[in-house]
């Protein structure tokens, strides 16, 4: 099978098509070109190719044309458009990965504005604006639930990548984040020179509130924080930096609601041996099965194949 992911969230586009590629599928990645704030599409290079953002929707389109399916990571824009050109002819897949749906400050500020016919074939907005380009070409101004709620209609599936998602999208089927075990492994190391407990304040994240439910509950742990939005460790240390401590500390507030799920690096944090205090406050160890990226892979198969 051909295969084409549009954009990326958190290196799970790239983890898909290396281990599809192992599968015996043609997979690739194509990304707009922007800072790699945490390397990810540096480590990841051999699976994907990069260009300009105002190039970005015409390279889509026209790699699409000689694929079976378009795996879409956010860039709800691209899909539409790639579905007013292929029509019903190219399977096409939306697949959310949290902001993107939740409504976190990526979305916040949308303005519609009239776009000449020279921006519209330059296709920067389908990166920048997509709720602009969507209205554009429908004819009238649309709201964000109305953007969202007609690509759904237009994908042939649509994925979610954690099951609190599903409240959010209608018909969404979960598909578990993979992570890459070739990347992220257990090495020994001694006791005495682990810190005890580690938990990461992101962009995303209400990290005094997540502290205070902590200490709501008496956990006794020595957290250390580590802000990754002004410090990025780029994704090639991370396993190094992670297998530092004992335990990851996975709680998470998002507009002032804890996320009940396991987030992409308390899942790794489990691939390198870590024990990951989750949002109930239980202790886990070992990755889950279903985060395996050959399982993950496998779902996908049978989900590209309906």
């Amino acid at each position: 099978m051909r295969i084409l992911h549009v954009e990326d969230a958190a290196g799970v586009a790239y983890i898909l098509a290396k281990y599809q590629q192992r599968q015996g599928h043609e997979s690739k990645v194509i990304k707009y070109i922007d800072l790699d704030k945490y390397g990810i599409a540096k480590f990841y290079q051999d699976y994907a190719f990069s260009v300009r953002v105002e190039e970005f929707a015409k390279t889509c389109a026209r790699e699409a044309e000689a694929v079976d399916v378009v795996h879409i990571h956010s860039a709800i824009a691209v899909l539409f458009m790639l579905r007013k050109k292929f029509g019903r002819s190219k399977k096409l897949i939306l697949h959310y990965h949290g902001t993107d749906i939740r409504g976190l400050s990526r979305f916040k500020g949308w303005r519609v504005r009239p776009l000449s016919s020279q921006r519209l074939s330059n296709l920067a907005d389908v990166v920048i604006n997509p709720r602009s380009v969507v209205s554009r070409i429908v004819g009238f101004a649309l709201s964000t639930k109305q953007v969202h709620f007609l690509v759904q209609k237009l994908a042939d599936a649509v994925l979610v990548s954690t099951p609190d998602l599903l409240q959010l999208v209608s018909k969404a089927v979960y598909l578990p984040n993979p992570v890459d075990i070739d990347h992220f492994t257990p090495i020994s190391t001694a006791k005495n020179e682990q810190k005890e407990a580690l938990t990461m304040d992101t962009e995303a994240i209400d990290i005094r509130q997540a502290l205070h439910h902590c200490k709501e509950h008496n956990v006794d742990l020595d957290i250390e924080v580590y802000d990754r939005a002004k410090s990025p460790i780029m994704y090639s240390h991370m396993p190094a930096f992670l297998r530092r401590y004992k335990i990851y500390v996975d709680i998470r507030f998002v507009n002032q609601k804890i996320l009940e799920n396991l987030s992409k690096t308390a899942l790794e944090s489990l691939a390198c041996g870590l024990t990951v205090l989750d949002y109930q406050l239980k202790f886990r160890q070992r990755l889950p099965t279903e985060h395996e990226p050959m399982n993950v892979v496998s779902q996908l198969l049978t989900i590209y194949s309906k």
